[in-house]
């Protein structure tokens, strides 16, 4: 029963996918006498393929790119140059355009993407204006202002293709880009991108490469806003370098918030609505009633929220805005001359009253109105091949020697040496300030040591990053919860767990990665089994219960096979039934002979755990040995309750 409640899930959301594309197939069919309206679906088809490359930087990184036009500009020009002047077939051409996105894209992101918010697309929009301003410029190649003509070829260079035909070979490789690009995002490569943008710092933490994947993501969009740009041009027939300059950044911008992101249904609709609006514009009665819709829609939303006392800015702004959008409608006669305030108007509206685009909106919808059973998931792997039991190797595992870490003049870490050996628990304990926290940062890459040395392994790991501990061995939790909110507790796990991708992205998006998928997520099940969360796979990080939440932080920390696990607080807020689970959880991942640094305030679970204890105060070692002696240390106590209570205690 459960095979075929997965098999119905997966034909129905398949069905509509392929209903979609149909369409395009059957207006395709209907309307290909027309030249106009042929050229229209066209243009869609290329959009949403841009849209889908767009998407990557917009909804999943969750940056406003203003170069996207530019890079379609580079496509477009590099595709009709090569036929124009080397005589190459169409298919060549696109080759050449996706290179030059793939490459510049790239080229880009390595800085662009280290900026954030406005800067990034300040960045971004610096980029389009050069590419424009290039392209306009290098008049002896590309034409500048006066345009360059093209003649479509046909696939391989022989002959011309004609407009049904070149129609048809768009719908195909738009197909071709959703199919793949859905892989991608459904897979492991999107549930990276999705989790540095929930915590960066979290993402290299675990192995994964915060920077990598965010060149990667913007690299892989441009490709495809280059390869739309070389179909744009074979569309149009000619090329300006104008056309690429910041109005259609803007379009494309408004399209993929419109449409959805995160999604290539979102894709495909904003292409539509990027497409319809200009001319709706040039048909003032046609504008009229799409804007009368929209604002009944608005006022209606508002009055219903009225009605429940729900006030907010999200529900009135929107209604407000889609009023104004009907006044300017009803009382100007020519509407392209308020064309970009028009669509600012409905810019705004979507962006504040649907923030996941109209597709988000209808999905949202629909899964509260029909529920599909989820397909099953793999059994959950033995422990033993997922986190094998680690044979003492050397003395130590981890050597700390002479740290020291100023901020300033403030001196967290002064001086602090200590070793862990294999397997061994080692408390690090201390009052608030005490300089725990500064001390594990340092072992786990997040800060750079003013001086010292860390050594894991025989390998020193100071100074190198999250990321290369990460892969050096080292994995941790944090004080403050860094969970990918975003992902299911499953996808927290598999998307960390190290070894267990190997496909490159070409093979993922071609289909061939299902194999690895399920063994990833029968690993991700076994550590969830371990920390008692298998129950809870499917649940939103961001929904669990805040114990929860703590316990499957470790299962991803544990993800990636380390040498050494820093826990950071992991009992901090917990109940004492969650306590004493956390207890065995700890005992039975030291029994796995992972060697574990554990900073605690609850000193029973210091107690029970440790092998040996370490205690800072101000930056430096005050004592050092096993719990209990460590309880009756008069500097420990004195750091803990002050001078007098030592004085009460020698007494």
């Amino acid at each position: 029963m459960t095979m075929m409640n997965a098999l119905s899930r997966h034909l129905v959301i398949r069905g509509v996918e392929l209903l979609g594309l149909l369409t395009l197939a059957v207006l395709g069919l209907t309307l290909g006498h027309s030249p106009y309206a042929l050229g229209l679906l066209t243009l869609l088809a290329i959009y949403a393929i841009s849209l889908i490359g767009l998407d990557a930087t917009v909804g999943y990184l969750g940056q406003v790119n203003l170069a996207h036009a530019g890079f379609m500009g580079l496509g477009g020009y590099a595709a009709g140059l090569m036929v124009a002047h080397f005589g190459v077939g169409l298919l060549p051409a696109l080759c050449v355009s996706i290179v030059i996105g793939l490459v510049l894209g790239g080229l880009l992101a390595v800085p662009a993407l280290r900026l954030e918010g406005p800067q990034f697309a300040l960045a971004t929009l610096s980029f389009g204006t050069f590419a424009v301003l290039c392209l306009n410029e290098l008049e002896s190649i590309t034409n500048g202002a006066q345009g360059l003509t093209l003649v479509r070829p046909a696939l391989l260079g022989k002959g011309t293709l004609d407009a049904l035909s070149f129609y048809w070979l768009c719908l195909a490789l738009l197909a071709f880009v959703w199919l793949g690009a859905r892989r991608l995002m459904e897979g492991r490569w999107g549930r990276a991108i999705a989790a540095l943008k929930d915590s960066p710092i979290a993402t290299d933490a675990m192995g994964i490469g915060a920077l990598r994947h965010k060149v990667l993501a913007f690299a892989f969009g441009s490709a495809l806003g280059a390869f739309a740009g070389g179909l744009y041009a074979f569309n149009l027939g000619f090329l300006q370098p104008q056309a690429f300059g910041y109005e259609l950044s803007v379009t494309l911008l408004l399209g993929s918030v419109l449409g959805g992101r995160k999604t290539v249904w979102g894709a495909l609709v904003g292409a539509g609505l990027v497409v319809l609006l200009p001319n709706l514009l040039s048909n003032r009665s046609v504008f009229l009633v799409f804007a009368g819709v929209g604002a009944v829609l608005a006022i209606g939303r508002a009055l219903l929220a009225a009605s429940r006392r729900e006030w907010s800015f999200a529900i009135l702004a929107p209604a407000l805005a889609m009023v104004l959008l009907l006044g300017i409608a009803l009382k100007t006669p020519d509407l392209e001359s308020w064309r970009k305030g028009l669509f600012a108007l409905i810019l705004f509206a979507v962006v504040v009253g649907l923030p996941d685009g109209l597709m988000g909106f209808v999905s949202q919808t629909l899964a509260r109105l029909v529920r599909l059973p989820q397909p099953p998931l793999p059994p959950a792997a033995a422990l033993d091949a997922v986190l094998p039991v680690r044979p003492a190797r050397g003395a130590t595992v981890l050597d700390v020697s002479g740290l020291k870490l100023y901020f300033g003049g403030v001196r967290a870490i002064d001086g602090v040496s200590l070793s862990v050996a294999p397997g061994e628990v080692l408390g690090l304990i201390g009052p608030n300030g005490s300089g725990k926290s500064s001390l594990v940062n340092v072992v786990t890459g997040l800060y750079v040591p003013t001086e010292g040395s860390v050594t894991l392994d025989g390998s020193r790991i100071e100074a190198k990053g999250l990321l290369a501990a990460s892969r050096h061995g080292v994995s941790r939790t944090f004080q403050n919860l860094q969970i990918f909110g975003d992902l299911s507790a499953l996808d927290n796990v598999s998307v960390s767990l190290r070894g267990a991708y190997r496909l490159m992205w070409p093979l993922v998006a071609a289909g061939l990665g299902h194999a690895e998928e399920q063994a990833a997520q029968s690993h991700a099940l076994a550590l969830l089994e371990l920390v008692g969360l298998t129950e809870k796979a499917r649940i939103r990080a961001r929904d669990l219960t805040y114990s929860d939440q703590r316990f499957m932080e470790i299962a991803r920390a544990l993800a990636s096979r380390p040498t050494l696990l820093v826990l950071d607080e992991p009992a901090a807020g917990m109940s004492r039934p969650d306590v004493a689970k956390l207890k065995t959880v700890i005992a039975r991942i030291k029994a796995r002979g992972i060697s574990i640094i554990l900073i605690e305030h609850h000193l029973d679970v210091v107690a029970e755990l440790t092998d040996r204890v370490v205690v800072l105060d101000g930056g430096k070692e005050i004592a050092q040995g096993v719990a209990e002696d460590v309880r009756r240390n008069p500097l420990v106590i004195e750091a803990y309750l002050g001078s007098a209570a030592h004085t009460e205690a020698a007494a």
